[in-house]
């Protein structure tokens, strides 16, 4: 799903900034202005927050290089980026394909880290030799992205290290669905750990520290989950395509048919199926339940299902032998709805309904 606003397009990838990426930036300023007012007292405020802000931006620069790694990687080896998101707990390479093997997913995941590391070292060693509040900042960012390589490679799910986990497994056992079960179960583990070392902090006075920590713990726990569910939708789709959950359509309703007898011919019950709306010769939009349920019964006398469709576009239709996996990964149109079309004429219409009956 796509979040946030489009902040640039770097090797052909969209990179998303999430809102609450504000709230990193605030905490980050906060903290590091009190840092930079201890280390240099004759800062003015103005000057400690500029310098506390630059560190900031910077960092999240460094985030983006870690993330920017691991796409660059996936794309040299023909996997399709769908986008990076920054938010609040860091950032994330959201690829659509999955690794072909071990070693492909190896190359990706560890791709960032390693970046981190030299990008960690070169500011460390910048720092070393600036003198003043830049070399304070440099040092910082050095010691920050030796810490983000360091943490991302603990060995669980949603992290790098899980991911290294993983492949390691999977070369090893032959089976990418057992090494799975074991690198979600680790992230779990990591995850409870840190929100119980976040507890502690919290209870013995380090309350940012111990929030901060509960906050990051509770993520990994929760995102290890969404890897395990993800894993088995994955393995529930596999080798289905659009065509086998769409709920087929014979033809169009017309646009100027009152919605009185749409609701007539095509409901069922109290329930009008979400049905394509031709226009001029053409599909243009759906009506269904969405468009209709609120209409009053002299509305419904009154108008057209052209007045009341929800007009499609490019992102609301999908060819019938699409691959699911394909179908999911996509950005939903506007209609959270799908046409599905075959030889250029729709064929059938996929909602939440058809894929809830995938799982029945």
């Amino acid at each position: 799903m796509r979040r946030g606003f489009r902040l640039a397009r770097l090797f052909g990838v969209d990179i998303l900034v999430d809102g609450s990426l504000l709230i990193l930036v605030f905490l980050l300023t906060w903290s590091l202005s009190v840092d930079f007012g201890d280390r240099y007292p004759d800062l003015t405020t103005g000057v400690r927050l500029v310098y506390a802000a630059t560190t900031s931006i910077l960092f999240l620069g460094s985030v983006l290089i870690h993330e920017l790694s691991h796409s660059v990687v996936a794309l040299r080896r023909g996997l399709d980026v769908l986008r990076i998101r920054l938010f609040i707990f860091g950032g994330v390479s959201e690829i659509r394909d999955d690794a072909r093997d071990p070693g492909e997913e190896f190359a990706v995941a560890a791709a960032g880290p390693v970046a981190s590391l030299i990008l960690g070292g070169l500011l460390v060693a910048l720092g070393s030799v600036v003198a003043g509040p830049w070399g304070r900042v440099f040092g910082l960012l050095g010691v920050a992205n030796v810490i983000l390589a360091g943490f991302n490679l603990l060995p669980g799910l949603p992290l790098d290290g899980g991911r290294l986990l993983h492949a390691a497994l999977w070369r090893w056992r032959g089976d990418s669905s057992a090494a799975t079960r074991i690198a979600v179960g680790s992230g779990r583990i990591l995850g409870l750990l840190l929100a119980g070392l976040g507890g502690i902090l919290f209870f013995t006075g380090a309350v940012f520290a111990g929030l901060w920590a509960m906050a990051v713990g509770w993520f990994m726990y929760q995102a290890a989950l969404g890897a395990r569910a993800r894993a088995e939708f994955v393995a529930k789709i596999d080798g289905a395509r659009v065509g086998d959950v769409m709920r087929p359509v014979a033809t169009a309703v017309d646009g100027n048919m009152p919605v009185t007898e749409v609701v007539a011919l095509h409901g069922f019950g109290p329930r009008l199926p979400s049905l394509p709306v031709e226009v001029n010769g053409r599909v243009r939009g759906l009506v269904g339940d969405r468009e209709v349920g609120s209409l009053s019964d002299e509305e419904r006398s009154t108008r057209t299902a052209a007045e009341v469709m929800t007009t499609i576009g490019p992102a609301d239709v999908v060819a019938v032998e699409t691959p699911l996996e394909t179908f999911f990964a996509r950005e939903a149109g506007a209609t959270r709805r799908a046409l599905v079309v075959a030889d250029g004429r729709v064929v059938g219409v996929v909602t939440a309904r058809e894929v809830a009956h995938l799982f029945g």
